[in-house]
């Protein structure tokens, strides 16, 4: 990273922000570089300090450069209450000179949203009962694209988002004036996931014994691409019908060729999960069939919402490992993790936000060409590996499964 740009976060001891800050060096400690204030009415005042010896420079040094304002979820913040304080930092950014000023937030705010009451190209937005279901709802996720823009922010960066086709026309939309940098660049975790994959399980020839499961058609492209980046030809992919019940109660049903899962270690593969309904009902479809029962069954997501209901969904014997990164860095709590200690393994992506943040942004490189299918034999460099003393993994006299040693543990 040059010294023309800097690297901030939202909220004081942000340890995601931190850590890209040190993985790209910055010397100056994010703490001395902008002061998170509060006022006694609760309203909440960023300042970029610069040279803290005189009040002549304060602000001024931010002429010309690049700040990168790192946003991830906080236990003393709301999300809306972090999305806000995005758009004054922002705006205190560009106010004070800022050339470029990019929000990372892998887990986008309101992007789930992505609907309003007259979204009637939205792909799932066919049918008049479809967009029904909206009326009288804002469009959040084009709202927040809005503000962003309005603020100051130039360009948004986030990891594995739910749709990213989907975002990239609202902000398309909405930041017209763009130029040549996508104003929302999405980061694709395959070749990650791929990697650990190889890393975990014992491969027969060319994956024979490995399965993919796509827990409904909404992560098919993501799942695809994973056994794709791992090269193993001899895989198989399933994908499961899931019909919507309710909020919290979901419907999986089986396909004609989930046979083919019997016996195989198999890999379900998602984006995210905040109750555990889906994975819970997915696992239990397969463990329970003996016609489709695997030998281990293993689950990733990339953004984890730890909840009483997720614990316990999660918390399934028939699943072997739970597998997620710290986009939501809570993840990583011990307390939060409870009875999840046991199978959890957080994948800490901040190598990987940093690299791609030198290398992409700084640099140009397009990401699908630095992240693609080459880069999956030395993705590890780009994680590290974080589990509880009571994971099998540090038990060496423990049933476990997985044979392959984890070189960064």
């Amino acid at each position: 990273m040059t010294t023309e740009s800097i690297v901030v976060s939202n909220w004081s001891d942000a340890s995601f922000g931190l850590d890209v800050a040190y993985k790209l060096r910055q010397q100056i400690d994010i703490s001395d570089l902008i002061s998170l204030k509060t006022f006694s009415n609760s309203e909440f005042c960023p300042r970029f300090l610069g040279d803290e010896t005189t009040e002549h420079t304060v602000g001024r040094w931010l002429e010309g450069k690049r700040v990168y304002v790192i946003s991830t979820s906080s236990p003393q913040h709301t999300r809306n209450s972090l999305a806000m304080r995005n758009l004054l930092i922002a705006s205190a950014a560009k106010e004070n000179g800022a050339e470029r000023v990019v929000l990372v937030e892998p887990d986008l705010f309101y992007s789930a949203q992505d609907r309003g009451p007259h979204s009637t190209d939205h792909p799932q937005m066919n049918l008049l009962t479809d967009r029904q279901k909206f009326d009288g709802q804002p469009f959040s996720a084009k709202l927040y694209a809005s503000l962003l823009h309005e603020a100051g922010v130039d360009q948004v960066v986030t990891v594995h988002n739910h749709k990213p086709e989907v975002l990239s026309r609202i902000y398309g939309e909405v930041y017209r004036d763009a130029g040549e940098r996508p104003p929302f660049l999405n980061l694709d975790v395959a070749h990650i996931v791929a990697n650990y994959i190889q890393r975990t399980v014992s491969v027969e020839k060319h994956g024979a014994n490995l399965g993919f499961v796509a827990p409904d058609q909404g992560a098919v492209d993501f799942v695809s691409r994973v056994q794709n980046f791992t090269g193993l030809k001899e895989s198989v992919l399933v994908t499961l019908e899931k019909k919507r019940l309710g909020q919290r109660n979901v419907e999986i049903s089986p396909v004609d060729d989930a046979g083919v899962l019997k016996g195989r270690e198999v890999f379900i593969l998602d984006d995210m999960v905040r109750t555990g309904a889906t994975i819970a009902a997915a696992v239990r479809l397969l463990a329970e069939n003996p016609a489709t029962r695997p030998a281990n069954i293993y689950f990733y997501c990339t953004h984890t919402y730890i909840s009483p209901e997720g614990r316990e969904n999660l918390n399934s014997p028939y699943l072997t490992e739970f597998v997620t990164t710290n986009t939501l860095p809570n993840v990583l709590n011990r307390d939060d993790q409870g009875r999840l200690r046991q199978k959890i393994v957080v994948l800490k992506i901040e190598n990987w936000i940093a690299d791609a943040l030198e290398h992409c942004l700084e640099e140009g490189q397009p990401p699908e060409e630095r992240y693609g299918k080459a880069s999956v034999a030395i993705a590890d460099r780009y994680y590290k590996l974080d589990f509880s003393s009571r994971n099998i993994r540090r038990n060496p006299t423990g049933p476990s499964q997985l044979s392959l040693p984890l070189r960064n543990a």
